[in-house]
């Protein structure tokens, strides 16, 4: 089985966009790039393809194409608009069959956000610090706390409400990815399948318990990461049924979506659900009401540390078990 790839030429600026499109086995895809994106308006630009032909492209593709090419190297890249015939109707249904191969046999999946903003690149760096770091939050290292509530609030909402995370497709195409690269203008995040998007998801569910997201009312209502927990959520599902494996919600997983219940001591958020948990999966977590809700947090945050960030990969058995 054959698919059509782009070899998109080197440039930088504003010089035209040029590529050749080429013929290469399934298999072969380990060594392209699947662009993700918002088609947006149908026209705006054009690729030249070689020997006279050139292929009308949307605005978005445009502005994409202009921003990830290499200034001195090609880069091999599979693109619906491009490596699929969108005139011949057959075509296109046999294709878009193939696009969950396509998609997971990719080197990586890149994810194009659109161009940077004032905000943006804060918001990138909160989400990064989220994806790859292993430090707490509440040592002064987390990046909203460094700035006021408000500006964290429009940095986020910069990424988190931009048209990518309303498609449908999106979680198809970036939750079979064996990596995503997320870029924004000039700026990339990225992560991989498997331990790294459990660590992703982890941190920002402890986000959004931690006391200062809980207490400040302009990050708890005016920021909604469930965009980003989904596309995490669905790459987690998907790897999980590759592996043959069963995804099992945790304590965390549990205290994360009943955050909004109404509690009257806010400790009771983890001790209310400690029940539904696997003894293994809270050993040493006592209910203890002498510690205040700052205190019992972090030692909610010292668990899962230990149970998912630091060993993501424990089984359901491992955990039951308590290792």
């Amino acid at each position: 089985m054959h698919v059509r790839v782009l070899e998109l030429h080197p440039g930088s600026g504003d010089q035209p966009l040029s590529g050749t499109l080429r013929s290469i086995s399934l298999e072969s895809l380990v060594e392209c790039e699947a662009l993700s994106y918002v088609w947006g308006t149908p026209s705006g630009g054009e690729i030249d393809l070689g020997s006279g032909q050139c292929l009308s492209i949307g605005f978005n593709l445009k502005e994409a194409l202009h921003y990830i090419r290499h200034p001195q190297r090609p880069r091999m890249l599979w693109i619906d608009a491009i490596c699929i015939n969108q005139d011949d109707i057959h075509e296109k249904s046999h294709q878009v069959q193939l696009m969950a191969e396509i998609y997971s046999r990719c080197e990586s999946v890149l994810v194009w956000l659109g161009t940077a903003t004032p905000h943006s690149h804060l918001g990138l760096e909160i989400l990064s610090y989220l994806a790859n770091s292993d430090r707490r939050f509440d040592n002064g290292s987390a990046p909203w706390e460094r700035v006021p509530d408000i500006t964290v609030g429009a940095a986020l909402r910069d990424i988190l409400e931009r048209p990518y995370f309303q498609r449908l497709w999106v979680v198809q195409e970036a939750a079979l990815a064996r990596r995503v690269t997320m870029q924004l203008g000039h700026t990339c995040i990225e992560w991989s399948s498997g331990t790294p998007t459990r660590k992703f998801l982890a941190r920002i569910k402890l986000a959004e318990l931690s006391p200062s997201w809980e207490q400040s009312g302009q990050l708890r209502n005016a920021i909604d990461f469930q965009p980003m927990r989904e596309l995490l959520e669905q790459s987690l599902a998907t790897d999980a049924k590759r592996r043959g494996v069963l995804e099992v919600p945790s304590l965390l997983d549990v205290v994360h979506s009943i955050r909004h219940r109404k509690v009257v001591d806010p400790r009771d958020r983890i001790y209310g659900v400690m029940s539904l948990a696997v003894p293994g999966e809270i050993a040493n977590l006592v209910p203890d009401y002498t510690l205040s809700w700052e205190e019992t947090y972090r030692r909610f945050y010292d668990l899962v540390h230990s149970r998912v960030l630091q060993d993501p990969e424990a089984s359901f058995e491992d955990i039951r078990r308590g290792f």
